[in-house]
Formats: structure tokens, sequence, C-alpha cells
């Protein structure tokens, strides 16, 4: 798929970050290449860094009527913690890519090696700039995107007309997967009730989030049967759970990180109720298919192209990444986060790998910062790596390395793919 490049002149480098020793729920697996295997290219889908809240985002408010935290930043915008952290990330995979000789350790990498491409957001856009001068601080890379503010059919199909949609298909098709929002949050009380907590219900309060009896919702097809129109606790606390997540891991004081009352716990189960939202909006299967489709249909392009790039970058936002896993049949689950919440400025990665008789396989993963990680902007190394977790997507029998045939991947993005106009 030709994309059009729009280039951003590089950020400049970062400062080294405070340290702080923890450790990992993770270790970081990485695929020692022997004599008769060869990495040849490295595929990445991050997802933007640390931003300040999204416009509507937050649908509850404190119940004492306590103010949110201010952030410097204009809504949706990449802050400066956001830029250094993912900063972080850049600087790791080139530390990793040179130590399995995919490129060189100092210097600029040749522009044909390296492409980057970027959603039309500022956060994502300003994040691809981040992560490309984390890599190759002081060069001259190029950042593809297309015009701000538009729809690029690589990260949103369903809005550039690039697939076929419903409403009402895709309102049958997550009832059917998931049982509707009431059986989603079903097992999901307890996180809903530390959410109360968080938002400062007690047990004389009178709010209406309060009561547990009003944590119901309902998902139908809007009135001009276009859209979905989603109610009740996913709906309000999605949003409302990751302007605390966000508050955190930007390193706010913990007496804004939900007005001081959160915890390891808590935090985790405010990503569990994030990540509810995508089992309407991205996990079930027609939503996946088509969310993931241009997605697919790129990648199977470059896993198969000998003249792709080494290193191809792509920046968009955690339900593309919800959205592709999905369709590989993955979860995941990275430190401090809940079960299939993407971390914030994590990537879902594929590695190419060839043996000496010319086979080609595939090791799917995940690498992220913890939350911990990311709020401390704790600098990560081959001795203290972010989270990494190796995934084996449907149809895959592993070998010794954990590696995939080339030809199981292909075929499990392939229906997806097929759905491109």
């Amino acid at each position: 798929m030709a994309l059009p490049v729009h280039s951003l002149s590089g950020l400049s480098r970062f400062a080294a970050a405070l340290t702080v020793s923890m450790g990992l729920a993770l270790a970081s697996p990485i695929v020692v290449a022997g004599s008769h295997l060869q990495l040849e290219r490295v595929v990445l889908l991050y997802r933007h860094g640390v931003r300040s809240p999204l416009p509507g985002e937050i649908q509850l408010d404190e119940i004492n009527r306590k103010a949110w935290p201010s952030w410097s930043q204009a809504p949706s915008e990449l802050t400066q913690h956001g830029i250094a952290g993912v900063a972080l990330m850049g600087r790791y995979d080139r530390q990793r890519l040179v130590a399995h000789q995919l490129f060189a350790a100092q210097g600029c990498p040749d522009s044909s090696s390296i492409w980057f491409w970027a959603n039309t957001d500022q956060r994502t856009i300003a994040s691809a700039q981040a992560l490309a001068q984390g890599f190759a601080p002081g060069c001259a890379i190029s950042i593809g995107h297309q015009p701000p503010g538009s729809e690029d059919p690589l990260f949103h199909p369903i809005e550039a007309g690039a697939v076929s949609w419903s409403a009402a298909d895709a309102v049958a098709s997550i009832q059917a997967h998931s049982g509707g929002p009431n059986a989603l949050t079903a097992s999901h009380a307890d996180d809903l009730a530390a959410m109360a907590q968080v938002m400062g219900c007690g047990a004389d309060s009178t709010a209406p989030f309060c009561d547990a009896q009003n944590w119901r919702g309902a998902l139908t097809v809007s009135p001009d049967q276009k859209h979905l129109a989603l109610s009740g606790p996913i709906a309000s606390t999605s949003g409302t759970a990751e302007a605390i997540l966000m508050a955190y891991v930007e390193g706010k004081p913990l007496s804004d990180v939900g007005w001081g009352r959160t915890d390891a716990g808590k935090l985790e189960s405010l990503s569990r109720l994030h990540s509810l939202l995508f089992d309407i909006y991205a996990r079930p299967d027609y939503m996946a298919q088509r969310v993931a489709a241009v997605m697919s249909k790129h990648l199977i392009a470059t896993l198969q192209d000998d003249h792709a790039p080494r290193l191809s970058v792509m920046v968009g936002s955690d339900n593309n990444i919800v959205a592709l896993a999905s369709v590989l049949d993955l979860h995941f689950k990275m430190p401090g986060y809940g079960k299939d919440d993407p971390p914030v400025g994590g990537a879902l990665g594929m590695e190419l790998w060839r043996d000496a008789a010319n086979r080609r396989y595939v090791r799917v993963f995940y690498q992220a910062q913890s939350l911990a990680q990311l709020r401390a902007l704790q600098p990560i190394n081959e001795r203290q790596p972010p989270a990494t977790l190796t995934l084996h997507p449907a149809g895959c029998v592993p070998n010794k390395q954990g590696l995939c045939t080339l030809a199981s991947v292909i075929t499990q993005l392939e229906r997806a793919a097929s759905l491109v106009r």
C-alpha cells in the first residue's frame, strides 16, 4: 500500500531521566540469533505516549465536586513527559536491534532501512518524532502521515470508507461476542466499586454512580443508523479511568491521581475498566476485522517484501493494537495494567527471522514500560528492559525459539485484509 509522506523535523535529544530501582513482573525474553537464524526486519505498532485528557473523555466527576488536575497541554496532546518516555523506548529499540546486528551502533540509518508512519493526531505524530529521535538522535528521520485531522485508512479504515460498515451488523456481532454491556460488567463489580471509591463515594453518598443498582447499560444503533450508542458504566468509566491513569504515568503528585485515593491495586482495577471499552469497539470479530483490515493488509505486504525496511514503525492508538491482537487471537497483560489494556507508549511487534534454508519465521511480542517505569522515566536498557511478552497467534505451533512460521501468521491476517475495498 503506497502511503504519502509528509516530512517533519526531528526532536532534540532528551536528557537521562530519573533512575528508580524496581523489579519487573515479566522478564524480557529475547530470541537469540544462532548461526542458523538471522533477523531480517522488525515491524512495531506503537501506542502514543502520555497525553492530556481527550475532549469529553471524562464522563464522571468527583462526588464532592473536587477539581480534576490541570494539564499544561491542550486536550489530547502529547506531554513533555510523554515525549521523554517514548524517546526512551526508541533508544531501547536501537540498542536491541544493534545487538541483533540489524543496525549499526552509531550514526544515522540509511533512509531505506527505516520507515515511520503516524496517525494524523498531534499525539501520534509527536510520538513518532520522539521514537525516531530516541532511535537515531540528531538524525533527520522522515515521519510520514496524512494531513493532520484527516482519516488515515491505515488507522481508521471504517471512518475512511476503506471497508464496508453497518452499525446494525456491528451491534449484532458485539452482542453475540460479548453478551452486551451488562454481561461484560457482570464480572467487574469489584473494579466498579474501586472506581466508586476513587470518585469519593461513601456509605451516605446519593450520587447515581455510587449505587451499584445503576451499573447497567445498553448498546444500540444511533438514531441516524450510522453509529453505535453506548450507555452505562462502560461508557462512563472507561475514559474517566484512563484520565486517572494518564495522570499517574505523567508523574503528577499522588494527591492529583484520583484525589489521592489510588494505589497499585486500584490503578489496575481502573485499567480493567478502561479495557472494557475495547470489548465493544475493537475486540469483537466484526469490529476487529474492520478496524485492523488495512493494517493487516500492510503487514502481509511488509512481511513478504524482501525490500521492505529493516524497521517499520507505525504509531496509532490503543484500539488499533487491540483490534490487531484480536485478529491474531492474542491476549496480553503487562505489568500494572489490566488484561488486554494496551500500555501507554508500548508496542505490539513482529520480527521476521530467516534460517539457513531460507525458511522464514515470525516472533510476535509485546513490549512496554510498566506504569511505574513510565511514571519515573526510568532509563531502560538490556539490564533494565521494558516488560516484554512473547505471544503466539492462533494457528502458530511455536518452535523452540518461540517462533511461528511466516505462513501461519499470514493466514491469520488474511481474513481481515480481504475486507479492504
